[in-house]
């Protein structure tokens, strides 16, 4: 008789835990073709304009620093852009030319090379933020919420500039990844109170600064962060854990500063970039320009909410149903609090550009989603995954993500900017021997994308003037051939750039 009351209770406890494996199991059938249509999105907002030549100046630049890297040309903490130009490429920290040099020097010098790295960083983002939603919402009870780990990565994907910046490979790319790992080790030690998760964070927050400056640093504030939305230390440990989080880099770049050539690297970076962009460079009017443009650049995601909340309150309405759902609010918090001190200290100087608040968009989505989950919950944990509507997603799904794949390979051999400079730059390169000088006016200095395409492609090097010492010339069509010089115009089908050789 015992023998049988265990029987039941273990077959009545099995019963339970396959109950709950198949509502698992449907729950994430459920979220399978938004997670596929949020791929497609990802993939036709970056790739097809990745796979294509072209690529804004700031990007090809550090293409160009890189690709060097990789061939000899300067090293780790003296990058060298051209003989003419940035002999020591100051402008910034190192480490994010190291790893792409690293790329270079694996996969060869094809364009395709820094395309794939920008793609590579969007999708680590993209698995980042998806790993951090759902440590964020690990309870039991919220199991519904964590499987909707594509919504923060929709958010994300869709703000302009940020899909933007993946397409044109700007350096914080690179540094999110290193604060997003850092930021992930933080919210982790909320967990499990592991003190290595610390450290580790604070050895990720010095890779961001290595990688990017600064800016970088902004996890710093994480665990003020922590304590103002979730309470769950006292405000002296939070002086403590944040003291010993700031300890790490700081020690890092004590001992990193003992060597003169280190030294001589960043001091040049510091006072180079950093104060003399402070001080003297002016881009925008406003300090404020850059807290405008945040809250228009999250306005797709914000949209999207409201949608998603008006549907789920519509419906209510529609069959009478008196339903509430969770307000996240420590969460929401947490995330715009850390969204914040990535975007708002960049308004210390004037010289403020949209992509710079790249950093701060993963925590912006993932705070917004965290307000407008619970009412998606309410849509898709009702969905009948076997009903014929489901099906048909489920197979347009797959066939948006196939479509932006096959459209993307299509871009492949255009340009999607700068044609008729690549144009010139690869029939100037066919003749002009690599590494060469080449003569030019004041004006066509100016030209900075042309000078980035020849160094990226072909390392030829051009001067802000014209000597008797340079065996080519280029001129932009319409500017007129100097008198005191002896040059004729080779005779290749340039459309904006024409070459001159020297007559000696």
């Amino acid at each position: 008789m015992a023998a049988d009351i265990v029987l039941m209770a273990i077959t009545r406890k099995r019963g339970k835990w396959k109950e709950k494996r198949k509502a698992i199991k449907m729950l994430q059938d459920n979220q399978f073709p938004f997670r596929v249509f949020t791929a497609a999105v990802l993939v036709a907002l970056i790739l097809p304009t990745l796979v294509q030549d072209g690529m804004f100046m700031d990007g090809l630049l550090y293409s160009s620093v890189a690709k060097n890297l990789s061939d000899g040309l300067g090293s780790f903490w003296f990058p060298h852009f051209s003989k003419t130009m940035h002999t020591f490429f100051d402008q910034q920290p190192p480490l994010g030319f190291g790893i792409l040099a690293l790329f270079f020097t694996v996969f060869g010098d094809s364009i395709y090379v820094e395309r794939g790295y920008c793609f590579l960083t969007a999708i680590i983002t993209a698995a980042l933020i998806r790993i951090l939603w759902r440590m964020t919402f690990q309870r039991e009870n919220e199991s519904e919420i964590k499987n909707i780990s594509w919504l923060p990565v929709l958010f994300w994907i869709t703000i302009p500039v940020c899909f933007w910046a993946y397409s044109n490979g700007v350096m914080e790319n690179t540094m999110a990844i290193f604060d997003l790992l850092a930021i992930i080790c933080i919210v982790r030690f909320f967990q499990t109170k592991h003190f290595l998760l610390i450290i580790s964070a604070g050895i990720l927050i010095f890779l961001a600064s290595l990688t990017k400056g600064i800016q970088g640093l902004f996890p710093l504030v994480a665990f003020f962060a922590g304590w103002a939305a979730y309470r769950g230390y006292s405000f002296w440990k939070m002086l403590l854990y944040s003291f010993v989080l700031t300890l790490i880099p700081v020690t890092i770049y004590f001992f990193l500063l003992q060597n003169d050539m280190t030294y001589k690297s960043l001091s040049a970076y510091l006072n180079n970039r950093v104060l003399n962009s402070i001080q003297n460079v002016v881009e925008v009017e406003s300090r404020f320009y850059l807290i405008g443009r945040l809250f228009l650049e999250l306005i797709p995601m914000i949209a999207l909410s409201i949608i998603i909340i008006s549907i789920v309150i519509w419906q209510w309405f529609r069959t009478n149903a008196n339903s509430c759902v969770p307000f996240f609010k420590a969460h929401i918090l947490f995330f715009l609090l850390i969204g914040i001190s990535a975007s708002f200290p960049l308004i210390v100087t004037l010289e403020q550009r949209g992509f710079y608040l790249v950093t701060s968009f993963p925590y912006f989505a993932i705070g917004v989603a965290a307000f407008s989950a619970p009412y998606l919950s309410t849509l898709t944990m009702n969905i009948n995954v076997g009903s014929r509507p489901f099906k048909v997603f489920r197979i347009i799904s797959v066939l948006l993500f196939a479509g932006a794949l096959i459209f993307s390979l299509m871009q492949v051999g255009k340009a999607s900017r700068d044609k008729d400079t690549i144009h010139d730059v690869h029939l100037i390169g066919s003749i002009v021997p690599h590494g060469d000088i080449v003569g030019g006016s004041p004006e066509l200095w100016q030209h900075w994308s042309f000078q980035e395409y020849l160094i990226r492609h072909y390392y030829i090097c051009v001067s802000g003037q014209i000597s008797t010492a340079n065996d080519y010339v280029i001129l932009e069509v319409g500017t007129n051939v100097p008198d005191s010089i002896h040059i004729e115009k080779v005779n290749i089908p340039t459309i904006r750039y024409h070459l001159y050789k020297a007559q000696r």
